[in-house]
């Protein structure tokens, strides 16, 4: 709904990735390789990707990668932003914790690593999408998060 494919070729790279990678469960255009205890996923290391943003008039790209990431087809992380979610195998949504659009992505990357699949973000030369963010609303994030964070993030020290 608030998402553009510009890639031409984004349904070959999807297909490809996930045909020469078994184990690659999920994907998403960015991504954390560390969620930190406090589940806020963008406040964590090894934040990667790449996505064209439009907020308040304005385009601006949001790119997080680092040099490295070139010699590989994708990066793996502990999560990825719901911006863009596909999938190659289908696991269950949480609705019994997740019921509203907040933390939906994140527990179900949780959700995926935990059925002993990969969860990635693909290596892009070019962002593959635009994400429109308007009537952003912030009201039940907090919530959600703590939420997660109770479900989720139990084995690590919690620095809410």
């Amino acid at each position: 709904q608030d998402v553009f494919i510009m890639n031409v070729a984004f349904l070959y790279g999807l297909l490809q990735l996930f045909n020469e990678h078994e184990h690659l469960g999920m994907i998403g255009m960015i991504g954390a390789q560390y969620v930190p205890p406090n589940g806020i996923w963008n406040e964590g290391r090894g934040v990667v990707g790449k996505v064209i943003g439009y907020m308040n008039d304005l385009f601006y790209m949001a790119t997080q990668e680092q040099p490295y990431h070139e010699s590989k087809t994708f990066m793996p992380v502990e999560c990825i932003d719901g911006l863009l979610m596909a999938t190659q195998y289908d696991i269950p949504w949480r609705e019994d914790l997740f019921d509203g659009f907040d933390y939906y992505d994140v527990s179900q990357s949780f959700e995926f690593r935990k059925a002993g699949y990969t969860v990635g973000v693909p290596v892009q030369r070019d962002a593959w999408c635009i994400h429109y963010h308007i009537d952003v609303n912030m009201t039940n994030y907090d919530k959600y998060r703590k939420i997660f964070v109770e479900n989720y993030m139990s084995d690590v020290n919690q620095d809410e």
